[in-house]
């Protein structure tokens, strides 16, 4: 009698255990979803998804800098990392000063030249000088 009071009273506890585990993953993996869910509206929100237009703002992750160059009098520097992180960063407007790829041309007037591409559009070009901010326009 003593044995079977251990034994039901074993498989009583596992179940309890069990019931309690099961419940608590349930409830981790609904945190998840909702921490997931939050999380990507978060991203939506700092790459320019909802904006102005009823919550489908541009995506400036989705434009690609094909070329960049920034200098003058054919001392120029490769600037098209630094653009893209600019254009994402910043949605489409890029501060055109030294801090791009450094001053290629020491005392002369600089300027940036940008090629780019908006989703599947044809590539835009677009050229600024040194102390200027320019915008990339994008038909969204």
């Amino acid at each position: 009698m003593k044995f079977a009071n251990q034994t039901i009273m074993r498989v009583a506890a596992v179940l309890a255990l069990t019931a309690a585990a099961t419940s608590a993953f349930a409830q981790n993996a609904d945190e998840r979803r909702a921490f997931g869910a939050g999380y990507e509206a978060g991203q939506r929100d700092a790459h320019g998804d909802r904006g102005d237009r009823g919550g489908r703002g541009p995506r400036w992750d989705r434009v690609r800098i094909l070329e960049a160059e920034y200098g003058a009098r054919g001392r120029m520097c490769n600037a098209r990392r630094a653009v893209q992180q600019e254009v994402i960063r910043n949605r489409g407007a890029i501060r055109v000063d030294n801090s791009l790829c450094g001053d290629p041309a020491r005392d002369v007037p600089k300027r940036l030249r940008v090629v780019y591409r908006c989703h599947d559009t044809a590539p835009g070009r677009v050229v600024a000088r040194e102390n200027e901010t320019l915008r990339l326009t994008c038909r969204w």
